[in-house]
């Protein structure tokens, strides 16, 4: 698991009512988040990633799970 996806699982963790899922089918892997029955992804690197990236990321998700309607506790 890189660096990346085990950020974005902690930070799932606090978003209640969340559903995801890591996919690595296509040339880049996705998470998929969803919520009230609406689904968007995420998508996020295999590899090792610096601090700053991994912020970008999280911000990323954290964007579009606030699009979504989610609240975080």
């Amino acid at each position: 698991m890189s660096n990346t996806l085990e950020q974005l699982h902690k930070e799932l963790r606090r978003w209640p009512g969340v559903n995801y899922r890591a996919d690595h089918s296509g040339r880049h892997p996705r998470l998929w988040v969803e919520y009230q029955g609406e689904k968007r992804f995420v998508p996020y690197s295999s590899t090792k990633v610096g601090h700053y990236g991994l912020m970008q990321k999280v911000t990323q998700l954290r964007r579009v799970l606030r699009e979504m309607g989610a609240t975080n506790d």
